[in-house]
């Protein structure tokens, strides 16, 4: 709240169920598709234990007390997450002069577990496109193109310019509770024209020589948009991991390989972020940021040089 506003503690009975389903009404539904979805099942943990409380009675050592015993069944990505959304809907009992202030601000939250690398090589991906077969298109799109898999399903004929060497980003394909929801990427930043090796000119060229405009470069056999799952079960996924020793390796972890080959080809964090379409360098940085650790002893060589002998 701001200094000298005042807050009726009357409007703090509405409780935050109540409080909840006025935000769905009026501000999740101006979101992407897959936001609500996400929002509702992170949110839930929340209304569990505070449904039919009045906001105004919910106080910053209950909802610590909410994160710590939350803690011991769920993992710390859906404890800050859940979190996440409750900050977000006090907020907005803030905003709209409910509540003084945001009590779920300034809560210790469980660290963040390591990120999970798996990048593989050069090799390992023209290995695992091998064994997929007429499959195996779509890996070596994703390992050198840096496309998220909605992005994948979502590319078209005409986003295909192999005149000017480029493929543009600007429609993607995600599962939502089992439809396809069909977008423009999640940001601005997303959307966004990649450099397309020569080796994969030929690849691409089979996929749209012959096809209209609008049609889906990577289409699923009975039509329409490319569903993750399914295509994983079809192309024998897991069979091919396993048989190259790949266990866990995952379709997005050809987006992270991306970075890694960029890296090795000479890419700065700046090309990499706009690549990926990371809406700030900082996501760049906090994924790749180690690819860069022999810049340090480069950069330290050339400090050694600089200095005059005495």
């Amino acid at each position: 709240m701001r200094r000298g506003e005042f807050v009726d503690p009357q409007r703090g009975r509405m409780t935050l169920l109540s409080l909840w389903q006025e935000y769905e009404r009026t501000t999740l539904t101006h979101r992407r598709k897959t936001t609500p979805q996400n929002y509702r099942v992170a949110m839930q943990h929340a209304l569990n234990q505070f449904q039919l409380w009045p906001i105004g009675k919910i106080e910053h050592g209950d909802v610590a007390d909410w994160v710590a015993s939350l803690s011991k069944t769920k993992g710390a990505e859906t404890v800050r997450y859940a979190h996440r959304v409750l900050c977000l809907i006090l907020e907005h009992g803030v905003s709209t002069r409910r509540l003084p202030h945001n009590v779920a601000r300034g809560v210790d939250l469980p660290a963040r577990p390591p990120a999970r690398e798996r990048i593989l090589t050069a090799d390992e991906v023209d290995a695992l496109a091998d064994k997929l077969g007429e499959h195996g298109d779509i890996v070596l799109c994703m390992a050198y193109l840096g496309l998220r898999w909605s992005e994948a399903a979502g590319l078209r004929v005409l986003h295909v310019d192999l005149a000017r060497n480029r493929v543009r980003v600007f429609e993607r394909a995600t599962e939502v509770a089992g439809h396809m929801d069909v977008d423009v990427p999640k940001s601005v930043a997303s959307t966004r024209d990649i450099g397309i090796p020569a080796f994969l000119r030929d690849i691409l060229k089979a996929r749209i020589e012959g096809r209209r405009p609008n049609d889906l470069v990577f289409p699923a056999p009975e039509g329409g948009h490319l569903r993750n799952g399914n295509w994983r079960a079809r192309s024998g996924w897991d069979k091919a991991i396993e048989s190259l020793g790949l266990e866990g390796v995952t379709p997005h972890d050809l987006r992270r390989t991306f970075g890694s080959l960029a890296r090795l080809a000479g890419a700065d964090l700046r090309w990499i972020q706009k690549a990926m379409g990371h809406a700030s360098i900082t996501t760049t940085a906090r994924i790749y940021a180690h690819l860069y650790d022999d810049e340090l002893d480069t950069v330290a060589a050339a400090l050694n040089d600089l200095r005059k002998p005495t």
